[in-house]
C-alpha cells in the first residue's frame, strides 16, 4: 500500500461505506420491481414497460462503461468523469420530481413518457459514472479489503433500505390519504434528497493521481483489445459467461410484485412489506458473507447468489399450486427473502471477482467490457414482460428457472477453476 493510500485509506472507506449506505437506501425507495413497477401501472402500463424499465435502470448503469473506458484509461484522475455525471443525474431526477407532481392527477400518458425519457437520460449518466467508480475503488481500496468493503457497502446499504421500506409502506397506505399523485411525488422527492447527498458524497473521495504510462487510443483499438483478452484469458471468458447467463435468472425480478397484487390479492402497500423482507433478509446475511469473503472463500458467496436465482422461481411455481388464500399475500415474502440473500451474494461475489482478476494496466477496459456486455443481459425482463403479456406467469417463471439453473451449473464450474489476483 503506498504512502498516499495509507493516509486516506480509512477516510475513502468510510466514505465509499456511507455512499453504499444512501443508494442502498434509493435502490430500495425506488426499486423497479416494486415501487416502479406500481408507479407504472397506475399510470397504465404494460408488463413490458414494467420490464423495459427494469432493463432501462439496470442497463443504464452497464451499457456506457465501455463506450468511454478507452477514454478513462488515459486519465490520471476519474473523478472529474465520475462528477459530470453526478450533476446530469441531480438534474434528472429534479425533473421527475416535478413532472409526477405537476402531471400525475391529468396527463398520466404524458408523465409516463416523460418519466421513462428523464429515467434512461438518468441511468445513461450512472452508467458513465460505473466505470470511474469502480476503478477508484480498485485504486483506494486494497485487494485484502474490497470483499469486506463491499459487504459493508451492501450492509449499511440494506440496514437503510428497512426505512425505505417503511415509507413506501406509509405513502402507498389507503390510511395514510395520500392520494396519486402525491404519494410518489413524496417518494421521488426523498429519492432525490438521497440522489444528490449520495454522488456529493462520493466526490469527495482523496483519489491519488495514477502514472499512465501507456499511449491514447482509440474505439476500434480498445474494441480489439477488449477481443484479445476475451479470447486469451480463459479464466475471465468463464466468468463473463457465468455472470450473463446468472444475470438472466432474473427475467422474472420486476413481476414477482405484480404476481401478488394480480393473481394473490395483494394491496399495492404490501410493496412496503417485501421491501422490508427484502432488506432484513440482506441485512441478516450481510456480516456472515463478509465474514466468509475476508477468509478467502469468495467462490461460496458466489454459489449462493448463484443458488437463490435458481431459488426464487422455483418458489414462485410452487405458489401457483397452492390454494390462494388471505395469508397468501405475505407467505409470498419468502420470495424477496431470497432475492435479498442472492441479491447480496451477487453484489459481494461478482465485483470482487472482476477487480481480483483484471491487471491494473486494463482494470478499466475489463470493467468496462464486462458491463457493457452485462447491460445486454439487463434487458432480458423485457423479454419477461412479453412473456407475461402473451404466455402468462407460469410460462414466465419456468422460463426464468431454466435460466437460472443453467446460471448454476455455470457457477459450480467457475467456483472450482483457479482464480488469477491481481
Amino acid at each position: 500500500m503506498s504512502i498516499e493510500l495509507d493516509k486516506h485509506f480509512r477516510y475513502n472507506y468510510t466514505i465509499g461505506i456511507l455512499n453504499g449506505a444512501i443508494f442502498g437506501f434509493v435502490d430500495a425507495l425506488i426499486a423497479p420491481s416494486l415501487t416502479l413497477a406500481v408507479f407504472i401501472t397506475t399510470l397504465g402500463g404494460s408488463s413490458l414497460l414494467v420490464g423495459l424499465m427494469a432493463a432501462i435502470y439496470n442497463g443504464g448503469w452497464f451499457i456506457p462503461q465501455f463506450l468511454i473506458s478507452h477514454r478513462l484509461q488515459q486519465l490520471p484522475l476519474k473523478k472529474p468523469v465520475y462528477t459530470g455525471a453526478a450533476a446530469v443525474r441531480i438534474v434528472s431526477w429534479f425533473f421527475i420530481v416535478l413532472a409526477t407532481y405537476w402531471l400525475g392527477a391529468t396527463h398520466q400518458a404524458l408523465l409516463l413518457a416523460i418519466f421513462f425519457v428523464l429515467m434512461t437520460v438518468y441511468s445513461l449518466a450512472a452508467g458513465v459514472a460505473g466505470n470511474p467508480f469502480m476503478a477508484i475503488v480498485a485504486k483506494v481500496i486494497p485487494i485484502p479489503r474490497r470483499g469486506s468493503f463491499f459487504s459493508w457497502r451492501e450492509f449499511s446499504g440494506t440496514a437503510m433500505g428497512l426505512l425505505a421500506g417503511y415509507l413506501v409502506a406509509v405513502a402507498l397506505s389507503p390510511e395514510r390519504n395520500l392520494s396519486f399523485p402525491q404519494n410518489f411525488t413524496l417518494i421521488f422527492l426523498v429519492a432525490f434528497g438521497a440522489i444528490g447527498a449520495g454522488l456529493i458524497l462520493f466526490t469527495l473521495v482523496h483519489e491519488p493521481r495514477e502514472t499512465i504510462t501507456g499511449e491514447s487510443i482509440t474505439f476500434g483499438q480498445q474494441v480489439r483489445a477488449a477481443r484479445g483478452i476475451v479470447r486469451q484469458n480463459h479464466y475471465y471468458r468463464r466468468y463473463l459467461l457465468t455472470r450473463f447467463v446468472v444475470a438472466a435468472g432474473d427475467l422474472a425480478t420486476p413481476f414477482y410484485a405484480i404476481y401478488a397484487t394480480r393473481q394473490l390479492g395483494a394491496p399495492d402497500s404490501i410493496v412496503g412489506l417485501y421491501i422490508g423482507i427484502t432488506t432484513l433478509s440482506a441485512l441478516l446475511a450481510t456480516p456472515i458473507l463478509s465474514y466468509i469473503s475476508d477468509r478467502r472463500k469468495l467462490r461460496w458467496i458466489l454459489l449462493l447468489a448463484a443458488t437463490m436465482t435458481a431459488t426464487i422461481p422455483f418458489l414462485a411455481l410452487l405458489f401457483g399450486l397452492l390454494p390462494t388464500s388471505n395469508a397468501a399475500p405475505y407467505a409470498f415474502g419468502i420470495i424477496f427473502f431470497a432475492y435479498g440473500i442472492g441479491r447480496t451474494a451477487a453484489n459481494v461475489a461478482f465485483p470482487t471477482f472482476l477487480l481480483n482478476l483484471a491487471p491494473p494496466e486494463q482494470r478499466t477496459l475489463y470493467i468496462g467490457f464486462t458491463n457493457t456486455v452485462l447491460g445486454v443481459a439487463t434487458f432480458i425482463p423485457v423479454v419477461g414482460g412479453l412473456f407475461l403479456d402473451l404466455f402468462g406467469f407460469t410460462f414466465l417463471f419456468l422460463i426464468t428457472l431454466t435460466a437460472a439453473l443453467g446460471g448454476l451449473w455455470l457457477a459450480v464450474g467457475l467456483a472450482r477453476a483457479h482464480t488469477p489476483t491481481y
